[in-house]
């Protein structure tokens, strides 16, 4: 398989599904967020493996109203054929707990496989794994 780096209007475009994924999700509107993905797309999070597109939409649907905002960083694609693509990027989530403001919650690095369609990049998987933070950071010390 042959990779090479994305051009810039398939970059832009690919830049464009992670930022309209993010707005959703801080946007109480991860209820649509399985229209992003391809009819058999999967998302991995930590632990939990959504399969297609009707368990993301029940994700979404079920997910709270937690107060976040998603920021996408170094973001690098790959082309591997003429209508797919992989990627990486950083992925830093602030979330108000409602003690200590808009600290940020977790640092992940998402890597995803994509797919031109007739609507667009489409996400036929994308996998969140925790660097730091998260549920897996350890209690903060009183002082």
């Amino acid at each position: 398989m042959t990779h090479q780096p994305a051009g810039a209007a398939d970059h832009f475009a690919l830049t464009r599904l992670l930022t309209e994924t993010a707005w959703r999700i801080d946007h109480g509107r991860a209820d649509t967020v399985w229209e992003l993905f391809t009819e058999d797309g999967e998302m991995l999070l930590g632990g939990t493996a959504l399969r297609g597109r009707d368990a993301i939409r029940r994700w979404g649907a079920e997910r709270g109203a937690a107060r976040t905002r998603h920021v996408h960083t170094n973001m690098r694609f790959d082309l591997t054929g003429e209508n797919t693509a992989e990627g990486v990027c950083v992925l830093t989530v602030y979330m108000d707990d409602g003690r200590d403001g808009a600290a940020p919650f977790a640092v992940n690095e998402e890597t995803g496989r994509y797919v031109r369609t007739e609507d667009g990049w489409r996400f036929a998987s994308r996998v969140s794994d925790v660097l730091f933070g998260g549920p897996n950071a350890p209690a903060k010390q009183a002082n």
